[in-house]
């Protein structure tokens, strides 16, 4: 590496632009004047193409703002409200079944203590009949 040649710029040397030069016809086309001249490439428009005016932009009238506010708020609550119906009857199957669950215990458990006091009853007649039976035959 040669320290003596001084046409190599140094981070803190301000490099002074070129002046533009001259390009010949043959070189082909010039991508610096572009980028010069604008930022973005555009192509060139076709031949006999006729730029069509802009529709006149016109603002909405406050007929066209109430219109349009009524049917966004009439959207949005259709969707609360479809939201609200899934939220609702899921939280109701929900409790439901807590309900039908507590009941169903509540009923088991009356059920079985009436079945063990019919039995008992029955077996306790029985069991009297029996004695009746047995003490009459012994007379």
């Amino acid at each position: 590496m040669n320290h003596d040649d001084n046409s190599i710029p140094l981070l803190t040397e301000v490099i002074p632009m070129a002046p533009p030069q001259a390009v010949p016809a043959h070189a082909g086309p010039d991508y610096g004047a572009a980028a010069q001249s604008s930022a973005f490439w555009q192509p060139p428009a076709p031949a006999g193409y006729q730029a069509q005016p802009l529709p006149e932009v016109t603002s909405p009238s406050a007929e066209q703002y109430r219109q349009w506010e009524q049917e966004i708020s009439e959207n949005v609550l259709q969707n609360l409200l479809a939201q609200a119906d899934s939220v609702l009857q899921q939280h109701l199957q929900d409790q439901m079944a807590v309900v039908l669950d507590n009941i169903s215990d509540i009923l088991t458990q009356r059920v079985k203590e009436s079945l063990h006091q019919a039995l008992a009853e029955t077996v306790t007649r029985a069991v009297a009949e029996e004695m009746a039976r047995f003490s009459s035959s012994k007379n």
